[in-house]
């Protein structure tokens, strides 16, 4: 069973959406998946709720956890089977993310390509070379073909020390959209162009998690 954490020192950086999206686009993928919703604002316990209500897959599984159950919790989803498992963090919540690193085999960090939001990349990055972690920036541009700004930011990210993961992870309405739906984005709108993009992130995490089929064969 592989883990991955989303993390971020500053809220409001779209990590609920990210790891909501790409659980749905491995779960499409033939993978038995679970997200771990460890942020007190519980985003991705509502979504599972909605999920429920209006009758959709069980897989993924989503559901609120304290940071003290992690490693518990952890141990009964392996037992049970699970291939990955996303913990998806607070913002600013210390307990929270140092779980989550502390458990993952790989950190997803979710940021914007302003000024203002790449300087908050520091602190975390410091941290997750201490901690001998693999760990990517999910770098989120403002519209597809913007390579100037993103060139610039994966500039900046590498002389604080980060790697950006380099397939692009656009901000598009139908990530959020989807989720208010109770559904990822490959469910929402399978055939357009955010549903498209997700499952080239997700199969580039699955290249860097160096995954090929889940345990009971079902992926490609």
């Amino acid at each position: 069973m592989r883990v991955i954490a989303v993390t971020s020192d500053k809220g409001g950086m779209g990590k609920s959406t990210a790891a909501l999206n790409l659980s749905c686009a491995a779960v499409e993928d033939g993978f038995e998946v679970a997200v771990l919703d460890l942020d007190p604002q519980a985003s991705v316990g509502r979504w599972a709720r909605l999920r429920k209500k209006q009758g959709l897959s069980p897989r993924p599984l989503a559901e609120t956890c304290v940071p003290i159950d992690v490693e518990d919790r952890l141990n009964e989803l392996e037992q049970a089977g699970a291939d990955l498992v996303f913990l998806d963090t607070a913002g600013r919540d210390n307990n929270a993310i140092m779980a989550a690193i502390a458990s993952a085999d790989l950190i997803l960090i979710p940021c914007h390509p302003t000024d203002l939001e790449l300087s908050t990349l520091g602190p975390t990055l410091s941290r997750l070379r201490a901690d001998n972690k693999p760990h990517y920036v999910l770098l989120i541009d403002w519209n597809a073909g913007a390579t100037r700004r993103r060139s610039d930011a994966t500039a900046a990210i590498d002389r604080a020390g980060g790697k950006v993961v380099p397939v692009p992870y656009t901000h598009r309405a139908d990530y959020r959209l989807a989720l208010e739906n109770g559904q990822g984005v490959t469910e929402f709108e399978p055939g357009q162009s955010a549903a498209k993009e997700i499952r080239i992130v997700w199969q580039w995490l699955k290249k860097a998690l160096d995954i090929k089929t889940s345990k009971t064969g079902r992926a490609a």
